[in-house]
């Protein structure tokens, strides 16, 4: 006989119990037989941490047929918040003694995980630079193409507005040199007329 005759675990298989302070947690241990033969007679107790008060501590599964499984209720009152270790202890007839250990989460642990970061650690990131539409006014990206807002194109408003501001806003006067606006007509500081 060896501990692969049996398997034990949660039902579902979960990997943890997770419960409430000072509230009744109830759950189910299973016992699978995996031999070809009934077994007699299979016992489970549940032992643990003062932390954490065990309202059923053992059940009988009686015998279990060949290549099948049972179910039984077992009851917890976890009485502190935090993360504790049960210990179901499967016994047999025939000299079976398996321990499974079954861990319990009271209330909101925090617990500590270590990012994974699959970029390379040279790399760095560049902050995003925002502007604003030239049609919607809205926020957008420097460097889209499209507004998301309203679907204009950005390009397209952004070559017209370097043609115009190629445009000379100021001309200045052929005699004396002063920089004066496109529409005027005569130099303001020599009076020189301007073509």
């Amino acid at each position: 006989m060896s501990e692969t005759d049996f398997h034990i675990s949660l039902k579902g298989n979960v990997e943890a119990l997770y419960c409430s302070l000072n509230k009744r947690k109830e759950f189910y241990i299973t016992v699978q037989n995996l031999t070809d033969s009934y077994m007699p007679q299979v016992k489970v107790s549940l032992t643990g941490p003062p932390e954490v008060k065990i309202l059923i501590k053992r059940e009988f599964y009686g015998g279990i047929a060949k290549r099948n499984s049972r179910n039984r209720l077992f009851s917890i009152l976890p009485k502190e918040n935090g993360v504790f270790t049960l210990t179901a202890n499967l016994l047999t007839k025939k000299g079976h003694n398996i321990t499974l250990p079954i861990s319990v989460q009271v209330g909101t642990v925090q617990t500590i995980t270590k990012p994974i970061s699959l970029a390379s650690a040279t790399q760095i990131e560049t902050p995003i630079v925002k502007v604003n539409c030239p049609y919607c006014g809205d926020e957008i990206d420097k460097d889209a193409k499209f507004c998301p807002h309203c679907g204009s194109s950005i390009e397209k408003k952004t070559q017209e507005t370097q043609d115009v501001q190629d445009v000379p806003e100021n001309k200045k006067c052929q005699n004396c040199g002063t920089e004066l606006a496109m529409e005027a007509k005569f130099c303001a500081s020599c009076g020189q007329k301007l073509e």
